[in-house]
């Protein structure tokens, strides 16, 4: 009888640091797969803007060139919409953040879960965990 309990035991140990692993591999892949949507959602928008600011760049030129005069109204309106894709790179940037907080928060439930109890203290002065026959540090036996 004793040996099928701590067969059993054995295998609710093995069971749940399977289902442990399980969910931090959850986690972090969920963690990898929203970063690499957000960075690339961010490298999109900062072509944008790369090319948002030489569109304005050449449009002076060429309207200085023509006229010799700058619109401001075309250069505010240009620097408007520049303004507009870099509050949405910082957007974006703060969602990355949240990631990887929030994955670092679950992470840290995870391995709460996973802390063994201590359920008494041996006669050594050593904590004994919930379900040990031995103690692991003068090995005596529990009863």
């Amino acid at each position: 009888m004793s040996y099928e309990r701590e067969e059993r035991d054995l295998l609710t140990i093995f069971k749940d640091g399977i289902n442990k692993g399980l969910r931090v591999l959850n986690i972090r892949s969920k963690e990898a797969y929203d970063t690499l949507k957000i960075k690339n959602t961010i490298r999109q928008l900062e072509r944008r803007r790369r090319e948002a600011v030489y569109d304005m760049g050449a449009s002076v030129y060429r309207t200085f060139k023509h006229t010799g005069k700058v619109v401001e109204d075309t250069v505010a309106a240009r620097c408007a919409d520049i303004d507009r894709i870099e509050s949405e790179i910082d957007e974006w940037k703060e969602n990355l953040k949240l990631v990887h907080m929030n994955a670092a928060k679950a992470l840290g439930s995870v391995k709460a879960l996973a802390k063994p109890r201590i359920a008494a203290f041996c006669d050594c002065g050593a904590e004994i965990e919930e379900g040990a026959r031995y103690c692991g540090q003068c090995y005596k036996e529990l009863n």
